[in-house]
Protein backbone atom coordinates (compact mmCIF):
# COMPACT_ATOMS: atom_id res chain seq x y z
CA UNK A 1 0.00 0.00 0.00
CA UNK A 2 1.05 3.68 -0.91
CA UNK A 3 1.40 6.41 1.23
CA UNK A 4 0.00 9.67 0.78
CA UNK A 5 -2.57 12.41 2.02
CA UNK A 6 -5.69 11.01 2.64
CA UNK A 7 -7.18 12.97 -1.02
CA UNK A 8 -4.69 11.55 -2.60
CA UNK A 9 -5.46 7.74 -1.38
CA UNK A 10 -9.11 9.13 -2.42
CA UNK A 11 -8.17 9.95 -5.71
CA UNK A 12 -6.38 6.46 -5.74
CA UNK A 13 -9.49 4.67 -4.97
CA UNK A 14 -11.55 6.48 -7.45
CA UNK A 15 -9.35 5.95 -10.40
CA UNK A 16 -9.23 1.68 -9.19
CA UNK A 17 -12.93 1.48 -8.89
CA UNK A 18 -13.22 3.12 -12.17
CA UNK A 19 -15.60 5.50 -11.36
CA UNK A 20 -13.72 8.95 -12.00
CA UNK A 21 -16.41 10.88 -11.16
CA UNK A 22 -16.55 8.80 -7.75
CA UNK A 23 -20.10 7.70 -8.30
CA UNK A 24 -20.89 3.84 -9.32
CA UNK A 25 -24.48 3.65 -9.71
CA UNK A 26 -26.87 0.45 -10.30
CA UNK A 27 -30.85 0.75 -11.24
CA UNK A 28 -33.65 -0.85 -12.33
CA UNK A 29 -36.75 0.69 -13.69
CA UNK A 30 -40.03 -0.92 -14.60
CA UNK A 31 -40.76 0.82 -17.62
CA UNK A 32 -44.37 0.33 -18.49
CA UNK A 33 -46.91 3.33 -18.38
CA UNK A 34 -49.12 1.79 -15.32
CA UNK A 35 -46.00 0.94 -13.20
CA UNK A 36 -45.76 3.73 -11.27
CA UNK A 37 -49.53 3.41 -10.26
CA UNK A 38 -49.12 -0.33 -9.28
CA UNK A 39 -46.05 0.27 -7.38
CA UNK A 40 -47.55 3.12 -5.39
CA UNK A 41 -51.30 2.39 -4.94
CA UNK A 42 -51.61 0.27 -1.58
CA UNK A 43 -55.01 -0.87 -1.62
CA UNK A 44 -55.51 -2.35 -5.10
CA UNK A 45 -55.70 -5.88 -4.55
CA UNK A 46 -54.45 -8.60 -7.00
CA UNK A 47 -56.07 -11.74 -7.41
CA UNK A 48 -53.23 -13.46 -9.12
CA UNK A 49 -50.27 -12.06 -6.88
CA UNK A 50 -48.02 -9.50 -6.51
CA UNK A 51 -47.93 -6.41 -4.05
CA UNK A 52 -47.46 -2.52 -4.07
CA UNK A 53 -43.91 -1.41 -3.39
CA UNK A 54 -42.74 -4.57 -5.87
CA UNK A 55 -39.25 -2.67 -6.22
CA UNK A 56 -38.95 -0.61 -3.12
CA UNK A 57 -39.32 -3.35 -0.63
CA UNK A 58 -37.39 -5.86 -2.16
CA UNK A 59 -34.46 -2.68 -2.40
CA UNK A 60 -34.83 -2.24 1.51
CA UNK A 61 -34.74 -5.20 2.67
CA UNK A 62 -31.66 -6.34 0.11
CA UNK A 63 -29.77 -2.79 0.36
CA UNK A 64 -27.48 -4.67 3.43
CA UNK A 65 -26.26 -7.03 1.17
CA UNK A 66 -25.81 -5.16 -1.83
CA UNK A 67 -23.47 -3.01 0.65
CA UNK A 68 -21.45 -5.93 1.47
CA UNK A 69 -21.24 -6.94 -1.65
CA UNK A 70 -20.07 -4.09 -3.04
CA UNK A 71 -17.98 -3.30 0.08
CA UNK A 72 -16.04 -6.90 -0.35
CA UNK A 73 -15.19 -6.20 -3.60
CA UNK A 74 -14.22 -2.50 -3.57
CA UNK A 75 -10.54 -2.94 -3.55
CA UNK A 76 -10.52 -5.54 -6.22
CA UNK A 77 -9.70 -4.56 -9.91
CA UNK A 78 -12.53 -1.81 -11.58
CA UNK A 79 -14.43 -4.43 -13.69
CA UNK A 80 -14.92 -6.69 -10.48
CA UNK A 81 -16.78 -3.94 -8.54
CA UNK A 82 -18.67 -3.54 -11.91
CA UNK A 83 -19.43 -7.25 -11.77
CA UNK A 84 -20.77 -6.84 -8.22
CA UNK A 85 -22.88 -3.99 -8.99
CA UNK A 86 -24.65 -6.34 -11.90
CA UNK A 87 -25.20 -8.55 -9.69
CA UNK A 88 -27.25 -6.77 -7.45
CA UNK A 89 -29.47 -5.24 -9.85
CA UNK A 90 -30.09 -8.37 -11.40
CA UNK A 91 -30.93 -9.59 -7.79
CA UNK A 92 -33.22 -6.65 -7.82
CA UNK A 93 -34.83 -7.45 -10.90
CA UNK A 94 -35.24 -10.68 -10.06
CA UNK A 95 -37.06 -9.40 -7.02
CA UNK A 96 -39.73 -7.45 -9.34
CA UNK A 97 -40.59 -11.04 -11.35
CA UNK A 98 -41.34 -12.23 -7.68
CA UNK A 99 -43.29 -9.44 -6.07
CA UNK A 100 -44.65 -7.18 -9.02
CA UNK A 101 -48.41 -7.48 -9.65
CA UNK A 102 -48.83 -10.81 -11.96
CA UNK A 103 -52.27 -10.00 -14.11
CA UNK A 104 -50.85 -10.26 -16.92
CA UNK A 105 -46.91 -11.01 -16.63
CA UNK A 106 -45.32 -8.14 -18.20
CA UNK A 107 -45.07 -5.71 -15.50
CA UNK A 108 -42.54 -8.09 -13.30
CA UNK A 109 -41.17 -9.04 -16.47
CA UNK A 110 -40.40 -5.62 -17.07
CA UNK A 111 -36.95 -5.01 -14.82
CA UNK A 112 -34.40 -3.38 -16.76
CA UNK A 113 -31.20 -3.71 -14.72
CA UNK A 114 -28.17 -0.78 -15.58
CA UNK A 115 -24.92 0.01 -13.87
CA UNK A 116 -22.85 3.38 -14.93
CA UNK A 117 -19.31 3.90 -13.84
CA UNK A 118 -17.83 7.36 -14.17
CA UNK A 119 -21.20 8.77 -16.13
CA UNK A 120 -20.60 5.64 -18.71
CA UNK A 121 -22.79 3.19 -18.94
CA UNK A 122 -20.82 -0.37 -18.20
CA UNK A 123 -24.04 -2.91 -18.31
CA UNK A 124 -27.11 -2.59 -19.52
CA UNK A 125 -29.64 -5.13 -20.06
CA UNK A 126 -32.76 -4.70 -21.20
CA UNK A 127 -36.61 -5.84 -19.92
CA UNK A 128 -37.36 -9.34 -21.11
CA UNK A 129 -41.08 -7.27 -21.72
CA UNK A 130 -40.43 -4.33 -23.40
CA UNK A 131 -42.62 -1.41 -23.20
CA UNK A 132 -46.30 -2.52 -24.22
CA UNK A 133 -48.22 -0.24 -27.17
CA UNK A 134 -50.99 1.78 -27.19
CA UNK A 135 -52.59 -1.40 -29.26
CA UNK A 136 -50.71 -3.95 -26.61
CA UNK A 137 -53.06 -1.57 -23.70
CA UNK A 138 -55.90 -1.38 -25.61
CA UNK A 139 -55.99 -5.73 -25.97
CA UNK A 140 -55.17 -5.86 -22.10
CA UNK A 141 -58.12 -3.55 -21.38
CA UNK A 142 -60.74 -5.30 -23.00
CA UNK A 143 -59.66 -8.58 -21.69
CA UNK A 144 -59.22 -7.09 -18.11
CA UNK A 145 -62.89 -6.63 -18.39
CA UNK A 146 -64.22 -9.94 -19.92
CA UNK A 147 -66.29 -12.16 -17.14
CA UNK A 148 -63.49 -15.09 -17.49
CA UNK A 149 -61.45 -16.64 -14.70
CA UNK A 150 -57.73 -14.36 -14.40
CA UNK A 151 -56.46 -17.86 -15.05
CA UNK A 152 -57.90 -17.94 -18.56
CA UNK A 153 -57.07 -14.04 -19.70
CA UNK A 154 -53.51 -14.16 -19.02
CA UNK A 155 -53.53 -17.14 -21.17
CA UNK A 156 -55.75 -15.06 -23.84
CA UNK A 157 -53.09 -12.78 -23.36
CA UNK A 158 -50.18 -14.94 -23.69
CA UNK A 159 -51.13 -16.19 -26.84
CA UNK A 160 -52.48 -12.55 -28.25
CA UNK A 161 -48.58 -11.26 -27.72
CA UNK A 162 -47.88 -14.84 -30.46
CA UNK A 163 -45.67 -16.57 -27.67
CA UNK A 164 -44.65 -19.51 -28.94
CA UNK A 165 -42.77 -21.28 -25.68
CA UNK A 166 -44.60 -21.14 -22.76
CA UNK A 167 -43.27 -18.91 -19.79
CA UNK A 168 -40.77 -19.82 -17.62
CA UNK A 169 -40.65 -19.92 -13.83
CA UNK A 170 -41.55 -16.81 -13.32
CA UNK A 171 -44.13 -16.60 -15.82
Amino acid sequence: MSSGTFSERIDELRTSTASRDGWLRGSVTVDQVYAHYQHERLELKHPRGGTAKYLERPLMERYPAYLAELAHHVLDPADTLVHAMARNMENLSDAVEATAPREFGDLRRSGHPKVTAGGRTVYDRAPRVGRLSAADLRIKSRIRYMSLPDALKGWIWWHVQHHTRPPGRHG
